[in-house]
């Protein structure tokens, strides 16, 4: 797809992370996309000044409003702006909500104390002017969440599969998920597509690939962690992945998330 094409399909896209993350019936997809919040929150201050990039419904957005911090949401979807002012207004959160375009941010420079891009760089046209953007108006923090490959819930979706319940694909998706993770290992990772569509960008990362292009775009990397070690299909696998995501920040388990976090200083 085109540039113009891809945000044009964005700015009427409804992404429903409330029905289907937030308060999905799977305890897995619930449990994952929960502890990519948290795992973001905890790195946020009352009294921070702090711009959501890509804020999808909000959800994130209010939390941090709840934590004392001054937030300023945005998006290109006006389906999802709606929500997130329906959202602010049900939880009594004051969040500033404004449509922007991640790649021309109406900011000026140093504009913030935080600036969060919560998987939503995967899905831009130009994802180092994406990155620019974040680093111009932060003071000096950002921290970017980005889907990465090391992990076999991600393999499930590259396979075609979904890793919070069983289906007839879930023989077989793991390995093509896997095979696809080998074949690309010499570039930047692999692209699955969005909402059923193969022109629209979502690169599941090689976690190195990440660190590199962070580091390449003006940034340190201060903390690295997987968003959830989570292992895919059955429930009664949760105790054990709560219990490894305890230690999901450690050196050798940080980079096998179903997507990572990297706290980033502006250098």
């Amino acid at each position: 797809m085109q540039e113009n094409e891809i945000k044009n399909f964005y700015r009427d896209y409804a992404d429903e992370i409330a029905i289907k993350r937030q308060n999905s019936p799977y305890p897995l997809r619930r449990y994952m996309h929960q502890m990519n919040w948290f795992s973001i929150l905890k790195y946020i201050d009352s009294g921070e000044k702090v711009l959501e990039v890509g804020c999808g419904e909000g959800i994130l957005s209010v939390m941090m409003e709840k934590k004392g911090a001054t937030v300023t949401a945005t998006d290109i979807s006006e389906p999802n702006l709606e929500a997130v002012r329906a959202l602010s207004a049900k939880e009594g959160a004051k969040v500033a909500v404004l449509s922007a375009d991640a790649e021309n941010l109406p900011f000026a420079d140093n504009s913030f104390d935080t600036v969060i891009a919560d998987n939503v760089l995967e899905h831009v046209p130009h994802f180092e002017r994406g990155l620019s953007e974040i680093r111009r108006v932060t003071k000096k923090r950002a921290i970017i969440a980005l889907p990465t490959n090391l992990n076999p819930c991600a393999w499930c979706l590259l396979g075609g599969d979904n890793f919070w319940s069983l289906s007839k694909r879930s023989v077989v998706a793991i390995f093509i998920g896997f095979a696809r993770f080998i074949l690309n290992i010499f570039g930047k990772g692999v692209d699955e597509g969005y909402a059923s569509r193969k022109g629209l960008p979502h690169l599941w990362r090689y976690p190195w690939i990440m660190k590199r292009e962070l580091e390449a775009a003006g940034f340190k990397i201060v903390a690295f962690e997987a968003a959830s070690l989570c292992l895919p299909y059955f429930f009664s696998f949760l105790p054990l992945i709560k219990f490894f995501d305890r230690y999901k920040d450690r050196p050798l388990l940080r980079n096998f998330g179903c997507g990572s976090i990297a706290v980033l200083e502006k250098i």
